[in-house]
């Protein structure tokens, strides 16, 4: 064995089987791995496969057909063949991808790959990101405006406490590419390389291949920095949250205090004092209003959307519907809430 197999070989299964153990996974649990094929998702269904005896939890996984390379087809007979030698049931996704998207390609085919693997019935869908991924999300969400939340980019541990989704594990988040790919062929395992990881119209790819090492040639610890950036900024996240949480309460109207006019969504929905917010900081009102359409599962409006909404808010005392993205903030006689824009 070389130098330093050992400590590579130790080092990927160590990792991983500690965010497992962290999130409490046991044989009450189903976990399915995102397969693409690419050496990171190889690794870590092999990594996954090994210790589902130690751990107990049922495995599986799922591969998205985006149909936008020649060789798609190719790649799904690949992680087919390789989850059929390790007896681990396999899910395939077809999905269409837009070509239009506002984003782009890139941000188009990601959306479509998040929405089909969320509807994978399991407990924890474990995914294959690295440092290096966190890296390059941090500097991409950094250039692109993003706030603290953007910034803190990927978690480890991420649970949900939506019914109809899994919670998502990324046990490699902390560990290096350099260390997955040592670990691959140490186990002389077999993968894919998509070519399309070399075309620098992406995005991302010019970030990888591009950017990135001209940093490096200045900071040589950039990706490392870059990840550590993204845990302070998780911190500071979740103290936004606990600040959120506490005005919210400070808010809440209890439901006999309500209106009477609230059009409450049939889930999670509650009205507040349109007093109490508008006493709230510009910001710590934004900060509330963003925490709680998180928790109702919606998107997050665009700041200058968010901006208007709470503007008006402020300046009109009448009836007031409100768009945000996918709900509407509602203002009627005091009470203030929030709910699908369907509903109004």
């Amino acid at each position: 064995m070389r130098a330093g197999t050992k400590q590579v070989m130790a080092t990927v299964p160590d990792a991983v089987a500690a965010v497992l153990a962290a999130a409490g996974v046991d044989s009450h649990h189903r976990l399915c791995c995102a397969l693409s094929g690419g050496v990171d998702s190889v690794a870590l269904l092999d990594v996954l496969d090994t210790l589902r005896q130690r751990f107990g939890y049922a495995l599986e996984a799922a591969h998205v057909h985006h149909g936008l390379n020649p060789a798609a087809d190719e790649w799904q007979d690949f992680c087919a063949a390789l989850c059929d030698r390790r007896e681990v049931p396999f899910n395939v996704f077809r999905v269409e991808v837009s070509r239009d998207h506002p984003g782009g390609l890139e941000e188009a085919a990601r959306i479509a790959r998040h929405a089909a693997l969320s509807r994978v019935a399991c407990d924890w869908l474990v995914l294959g990101h690295h440092r290096d991924d966190q890296a390059e999300t941090v500097l991409f969400r950094l250039l692109r405006g993003a706030g603290v939340r953007g910034a803190a980019a990927m978690a480890v541990i991420e649970p949900t406490q939506a019914v109809e989704r899994a919670g998502r594990l990324r046990p490699l988040l902390e560990t290096g590419r350099e260390e997955i790919l040592a670990y691959a062929r140490e186990k002389k395992l077999d993968w894919i390389d998509d070519d399309s990881n070399a075309e620098l119209r992406f995005t991302r790819n010019d970030l990888r291949h591009r950017i990135l090492p001209a940093i490096e040639a200045r900071f040589p610890a950039a990706r490392l920095t870059l990840a550590r950036a993204a845990e302070h900024f998780r911190e500071a996240a979740g103290l936004l949250d606990e600040l959120a949480q506490a005005d919210a309460a400070a808010a809440l109207l209890p439901p006999s205090s309500a209106c009477g006019e609230c059009h409450l969504p049939q889930e999670g929905g509650r009205a507040f004092s349109r007093a109490s917010l508008l006493g709230l900081s510009p910001a710590r009102l934004a900060n509330l209003l963003r925490w709680e359409l998180r928790r109702l599962g919606a998107m997050p409006p665009s700041t200058a959307r968010l901006a208007e909404a709470m503007r008006q808010l402020r300046a009109a005392p009448g009836p007031l519907c409100l768009p945000l993205g996918d709900y509407v903030c509602h203002s009627r006689r005091g009470c203030v809430w929030l709910a699908p824009a369907c509903s109004d």
